[in-house]
């Protein structure tokens, strides 16, 4: 993915300001939980994942210039910070602390959050990872599926709106329903099983919003 410049400049006023967007932050200065940034510089998601449920994030919002501008005028919108890779995949930027955050940007505003209200701030992005610390000293990227871990959320609808357009030209020929231990099931006519497990085996994204599984199941005539 494609990184935004760094900057050395680190502003430590924003603090004052963190309190405003919620009053469970009233007291956080913006300063990393050490279990998160220790976890972190351990490389190993399998501690990293369990310390970020249990901590605050941030997440940026950055200034996006907005229409034709005349010298002297301002007109900017704030937007949530992500990276966009080649291919086009997003990935929201994720901060522990303020001094990771600014040392990114010093301009962005800081949003805290629990690492669970992170975790569907990126999906509702459609974002594909969450890149926490970029410009920190031990950085890492939770691919989707880690996203949705960290959600602690049944992301089944997503994957069915997924599939609804994967598989528009079916119609009503195509049925979903929420099954046990947090299946999917997909109802497809007999004809049409191979067409639609083609589409959902090669659909990575499907796969990590219904960890338990996708059962796609015959639809039998008469």
């Amino acid at each position: 993915m494609q990184q935004s410049p760094k900057s050395h400049e680190i502003d430590h006023g924003k603090s004052a300001v963190l309190g405003n967007f919620q009053s469970q932050w009233s007291d956080d200065i913006g300063v990393a939980d050490q279990i998160v940034r220790s976890a972190l510089a351990s490389g190993d998601l399998g501690l990293i994942i369990p310390a970020l449920a249990q901590s605050r994030l941030f997440i940026a919002l950055v200034a996006e210039v907005t229409g034709e501008l005349r010298v002297g005028e301002k007109n900017a919108d704030m937007s949530v910070a992500c990276l966009t890779a080649r291919d086009g995949r997003l990935g929201l930027l994720c901060f522990t602390g303020l001094d990771s955050l600014t040392a990114w940007n010093p301009s962005a505003r800081p949003v805290p959050v629990n690492a669970a209200d992170a975790a569907d701030a990126a999906l509702d992005e459609n974002a594909q990872a969450i890149i926490i610390d970029l410009a920190g000293v031990n950085p890492a990227t939770l691919t989707l599926a880690d996203v949705v871990l960290l959600s602690g959320k049944d992301q089944r609808g997503r994957a069915m709106l997924i599939l609804g357009d994967l598989l528009a030209d079916l119609g009503e020929q195509v049925t979903y329903e929420m099954g046990p231990d947090a299946l999917l099931h997909v109802n497809v006519p007999e004809p049409l099983l191979g067409l639609v497990h083609d589409i959902v085996r090669t659909h990575s994204a499907l796969h990590s919003y219904v960890p338990a599984g996708i059962a796609i199941l015959p639809i039998t005539s008469g």
